[in-house]
């Protein structure tokens, strides 16, 4: 079977309650392994047994239990270094014990009873030190619960106040009487530096442990990510062994239950078995039947086959005196049966091609309606969009499709009676429609209006030659005259204008005024007002 790894805890910031709940569990499991020297049986308040209680000296620590059988790895080693070393303390202890009672023999041999009162002050002196140290580590818990009840007044009590745990503990009694009967050695001031020297090369072994359990757990996972994505043949080399583990435990396991079974397998009813065969012998029957309508089917497709595939037999011509009658009926009443085999090849040399012609033909078909299909839904799409973009299908839309003259379609469509039955239109003819009827719309709309503005041009021509007239009248000059002295010769040929006011003229009258005398003051030779031409 594949292991499966388990996967690591999520790198989630906890809440601070979520933190301190686990803090307690880890003390409390801590705490099940330890005896400490400074504990009763029977916890006298609960926190006692808070994450906190752990803030201590290293030689609070009196006995180590022995761990469960499972508890292995990191934890187990680490309580068997605790083991060795509280194991060591209690040998330096004695033999600390036994040096200090060798001194102490030794000085009271010399200095008599100055010795013994130096003995009980140093006595004293060692028991003012750890009374001193006790209060300072009861200070330092009372500063920290008083912080605890000032931000959580209401989660003080959530410590663990098991009963239970007190029977795992020193009183401090015993402590009390361990260290008046050991301090009469070395000096305390050496023993708890060398203590804490200990205690620190313990710290830091136990550190350089962990540090290396976390790299080799990073380099396990660092191999077991990949297997996520293996190849998919190592995926079948893997499901398959567990398929033929599979296999092979449940045949071990009929295997073993094999013998059980097998004598109420023998003693299967007669009912059941006369069942079985009936149900046997109903399914043999069907399935001759199957077969023979199958054979039956098959024999009347290929004498249909040799019907159609049969040629026509035309009666030769013969003398009359014979008697050809009843050959004729039985020819064209008994048909002459062919052979399978040449219906066979009549089938394939000349059926079978035009089937093949025909699926090829339909093919093509269904292949030219795809693709007028898609030609016509890209031809609509681009009418769509050209008569959403359009400024010229708004102008001039089709008549028969506006609201107001539905009713006049109406009327028109049902007068038709003779045109055949109204069909949907095509959406390519409609845009089509549309737009021819918009482009003819729009082709008469500007016709019309060039049409209007070359007649407003010419009305404006003739205002500005009949103008153009009063005022060479009132100048007392030809315009012809004028024209032609501008442009010469052939500028009044080119002036349509200008040989259009010629051609109005009279030749009589301009041949009279090219006798009068020319210029505006022509007429202030004393006849002005007379009227007299």
């Amino acid at each position: 079977m594949v292991h499966r790894t388990p996967t690591p805890v999520a790198d989630i910031p906890q809440s601070r309650q979520e933190a301190l709940r686990i803090r307690q569990a880890l003390t409390l499991y801590l705490r099940s392994h330890l005896v400490f020297a400074d504990e009763d049986t029977a916890p006298r308040n609960g926190h006692a047994q808070s994450h906190l209680s752990l803030c201590v000296p290293h030689d609070a620590v009196i006995d180590v239990k022995r761990p469960p059988s499972e508890v292995t790895g990191l934890r187990k080693e680490y309580l068997e270094a605790l083991r060795a070393n509280l194991a060591a303390r209690r040998e330096y202890q004695a033999l600390c014990e036994k040096t200090g009672a060798v001194r102490e023999v030794s000085s009271r041999s010399k200095e008599g009873g100055s010795a013994a009162k130096s003995s009980l002050e140093l006595q004293a002196y060692l028991r003012l030190l750890r009374d001193r140290r006790r209060h300072a580590k009861l200070q330092v818990f009372q500063h920290y619960l008083q912080g605890i009840k000032a931000r959580n007044p209401t989660h003080v009590e959530d410590f663990d106040t098991r009963e239970s745990r007190g029977e795992q503990v020193a009183s401090l009694r015993d402590l009390d009487a361990g260290g008046s009967g050991s301090g009469g050695g070395a000096k305390p001031e050496d023993c708890v530096e060398e203590l804490m020297h200990k205690l620190e090369r313990a710290v830091i072994r136990a550190q350089a442990q962990l540090n290396s359990e976390k790299k080799l757990l990073e380099e396990f996972k660092a191999l077991q990510t990949p297997a996520a994505d293996a190849a998919p043949a190592v995926k079948l080399a893997a499901l398959q062994r567990t398929r033929d583990e599979l296999v092979h435990w449940v045949e071990e396991k009929l295997v073993s239950e094999g013998d059980g079974e097998e004598a109420p397998l023998q003693e299967i009813p007669a009912e059941e078995i006369e069942e079985s065969t009936r149900l046997l012998e109903d399914q043999k029957v069907q399935v001759v039947e199957q077969y023979a309508a199958y054979v039956d089917a098959r024999k009347r497709l290929l004498d249909a086959a040799s019907r159609a595939c049969q040629p026509i037999t035309v009666a030769p011509a013969r003398s009359p005196d014979r008697v050809i009658e009843p050959r004729k009926t039985e020819t064209l009443g008994e048909p002459v049966s062919l052979d399978p085999a040449g219906v066979l090849s009549f089938t394939s040399d000349i059926l079978l091609p035009m089937a093949k012609g025909q699926r090829a033909l339909a093919l093509q078909k269904s292949y030219l309606a795809g693709m007028l299909a898609k030609e016509k839904s890209t031809a609509l799409r681009v009418l769509n969009r050209l008569s959403d973009e359009s400024h010229l299908l708004p102008e001039y839309p089709l008549l028969a499709r506006q609201p107001r003259f539905q009713h006049a379609t109406a009327a028109l469509r049902s007068r038709q009676t003779a045109a055949p039955a109204e069909m949907k239109p095509d959406e390519v003819v409609r845009l089509a429609e549309a737009w021819a009827f918009a482009s003819e719309a729009a082709g008469t709309n500007e016709r019309q209006y060039v049409e209007q503005k070359v007649t407003e041009g010419r009305e404006t021509a003739e205002d500005a030659e009949q103008v153009l007239q009063e005022v060479y009248g009132l100048l007392d000059q030809n315009l012809g005259e004028a024209l032609q002295e501008d442009n010469g010769d052939g500028g009044l040929e080119s002036d349509v204008w200008a040989s259009q006011a010629l051609s109005t003229r009279p030749q009589a009258k301009l041949g009279h005024h090219s006798k009068r005398p020319q210029g505006p003051w022509s007429g202030l030779d004393g006849r002005v007002g007379v009227g007299i031409p």
